[in-house]
């Protein structure tokens, strides 16, 4: 038989009564977060242009992301740039577009200021976008690929700050972002208001893929209130240690991310390799 219930005291009532209205009160502070999905391919040359094009015979508005420049430091710390693909690469009438950072603009950092490093920047991507405009081709986001030393992370959200403000004004803005990004709790704070997301990503990061390794990423990658996207590569390599990476393995990560009401689908890198059958499970 059941046991009879207990009569709550006034004491438990009030407690559950303030549980149920600071729930209510940060469910009503987060915006309606829509759980629209897209699934997009780098191009960074005319061979992942024609692996684009088979991959989107078999998935519906697969989106193209054009790497069209790169920006990068001289030897005093100045920020330099150099254009890369057209956007016609794509072979569509509106594509994403992408610009690196190479590992060697970190060094701009020592030498120059924030608003410094915002203002030349700003000015390489206007001449980069100008010349994808030209293409013919409509730009529908702007991605910063940038592996930003954790150090500068504080100081990298200032630069986006100011790139909102001023070249990337008004357009769909995402960046990409490392594991090692977001265990700092300070990462979505840093770049939510300034961004359209994040795309992180899991390959060349000597990470191994497992589902509980996934779920912990998930719930790390969520508590931001951030929407992102999950960045694979396709492509494996043989590592110094004489072991192989594992990347392929990382598009089964989409099965858990799916469970986070920030995600916003899976972005891939294809390394010369066919991979839309490596999304099959998880459309």
């Amino acid at each position: 038989m059941a046991a009879s219930p207990r009569p709550y005291s006034r004491r438990t009532l009030a407690a559950n009564l303030i549980v149920a209205l600071v729930a209510a009160a940060t469910s009503a502070c987060e915006p309606p977060v829509s759980h629209d999905t897209a699934i997009g391919q780098w191009i960074w040359s005319p061979a992942d242009s024609a692996l684009f094009a088979d991959a989107a015979r078999s998935i519906p508005n697969l989106v193209p992301t054009v790497w069209i420049g790169t920006i990068r430091a001289s030897s005093d710390g100045k920020v330099q740039s150099q254009l890369a693909l057209s956007p016609r690469v794509s072979g569509r009438s509106s594509a994403g577009v992408v610009v690196r950072f190479d590992d060697g603009f970190s060094s701009v950092w020592a030498v120059q200021t924030d608003s410094a490093v915002a203002n030349a920047v700003g000015a390489a991507l206007g001449d980069m976008l100008v010349a994808a405009q030209r293409s013919g081709v409509a730009v529908s986001e702007v991605q910063l690929d940038y592996d930003c030393p954790e150090r500068l992370l504080r100081r990298w959200s200032a630069v986006i700050a100011m790139l909102s403000r001023g070249a990337l004004a008004g357009r769909s803005v995402w960046i990409t972002s490392l594991i090692s990004h977001v265990r700092h709790a300070e990462y979505g704070d840093l770049f939510r208001a300034n961004v359209a997301g994040h795309i992180l990503q899991v390959f060349d990061t000597g990470d191994r893929m497992s589902v509980p390794y996934a779920r912990r990423i998930e719930r790390l990658v969520s508590r931001h209130r951030m929407p992102f996207r999950l960045g694979v590569g396709a492509f494996e390599r043989r590592l110094a240690n004489g072991q192989t990476t594992d990347h392929q393995a990382w598009f089964e990560a989409a099965h858990v991310m799916r469970g986070s009401r920030w995600f916003r689908g899976v972005w891939v890198f294809p390394g010369n390799v066919s991979w839309a059958h490596l999304l099959e499970t998880v459309k």
